[in-house]
Parts: structure tokens; C-alpha cells; sequence
């Protein structure tokens, strides 16, 4: 395995040991508010989005955008798969999504070979500016809203690393009110109808 794709399995693997080894503190303490928009403190960081602002696209990138709970992890290891079997070379299954970690992960994203398979879960007003000047093909993976919300209830009582509720109710009026992570497009489709 290539220094590069070390690190990179590294930093999901020091990633992943954050997110499950967290102790709950206060719901303020385990959110951040960056441009309007609820993410998970212990995982993203101002640091992270402005860096993210100069993010260097190419052409030949693929970008997943997913709302979390939405089959992110199944298109990236399908994703993978195709690209790996067109290029003749092993699936670098090793990335996380764009917004995660820190500025020095992201640096590492030019060392990876064409086509970089990326992944967010960034509403498409924050994706980085570079990915839309490249023209990046963006697959957008999109699930049943119940399901979604259902899943994502779970999941959120499940990781010390976010919010818990005590009940689907509390947890479902701030789903549809934009007060969690990720929650804009949420509200934003609230407030159309």
C-alpha cells in the first residue's frame, strides 16, 4: 500500500475512533454553526470550510452529495468499485467526506490519483466554488424523506459525537425546523410548502 493511501485509511480509521469515543457534553457544545448551516463539532471546523473555499477541483473528480443517512457509504464503495475496475487499479476506499477533519487531510486529496472519487454532505450552496467552475460530475443520491429521518433519529441517539433525543417528536420538529446538523435542506423544504 502506497504512503498516500496509508494516511488516507488513517484518517478515517482516527476519525472514526472521535466520533465513538466522545462524551456527551451540551447539545451547543457538540454543534457548529458555519454560513447558516448545523455540522457536528467534532468532526468539522472553520479552519476546514475556509480551507475548503480553495479546494483545487478537477475535472475528472466525482462528487457524491448526499444528505447524511442517504446511502453515502453504499454509492462510495459502488463508486469505487467502477472506478477501480475501469482504471486497473485497487478501490482507495479511504476518504471521508470533504467537510471532515482538517485542513492537512484535505491537502493530502492532491496526491490521490484521476478520477478522486469526493464525498459531502454539504448543501450545494456550500459545496466549494472550485467543484462547479470544473464542471465536477455530481451524483446526488436522494432517499425516501421518512426513511431518511427515521435513520438519521437513530443515528444521532447512537454517537456520543451528536445531540441525543429523548423522544422521535423533539427530534422530528427540529428535523423539519433546521435546528440539526445538516438540517437546512430540511427547512428549506419546509418552508416552500
Amino acid at each position: 500500500m502506497t504512503d498516500s493511501r496509508q494516511t488516507g485509511k488513517n484518517d478515517r480509521r482516527v476519525l472514526m475512533e472521535i466520533i465513538h469515543s466522545t462524551t456527551k457534553t451540551s447539545p451547543e457544545d457538540l454543534l457548529i454553526n458555519y454560513k447558516g448551516m448545523l455540522y457536528p463539532s467534532i468532526l468539522c471546523n472553520v479552519e476546514m470550510f475556509q480551507a475548503l473555499e480553495t479546494f483545487e477541483a478537477r475535472e475528472d473528480d466525482l462528487l457524491i452529495a448526499t444528505y447524511p443517512k442517504n446511502g453515502t457509504n453504499w454509492l462510495i464503495q459502488i463508486l469505487h468499485e467502477m472506478v477501480s475496475l475501469v482504471h486497473n487499479r485497487e478501490p482507495l476506499l479511504d476518504a471521508t467526506m470533504i467537510e471532515f477533519g482538517n485542513p492537512e487531510i484535505l491537502a493530502r486529496y492532491k496526491d490521490r490519483p484521476s478520477p478522486r472519487i469526493l464525498s459531502t454532505h454539504l448543501n450545494f450552496q456550500n459545496i466549494p466554488k472550485p467543484i462547479y467552475e470544473k464542471k465536477v460530475k455530481i451524483l446526488l443520491v436522494v432517499r425516501n424523506p421518512k426513511d431518511t429521518a427515521v435513520s438519521f433519529y437513530n443515528f444521532y441517539n447512537s454517537l456520543p459525537a451528536l445531540p441525543s433525543y429523548n423522544a422521535w417528536d423533539s427530534f422530528f420538529k427540529d428535523f423539519m425546523n433546521g435546528k440539526g446538523i445538516y438540517t437546512e435542506l430540511a427547512k428549506t423544504i419546509n418552508d416552500k410548502s
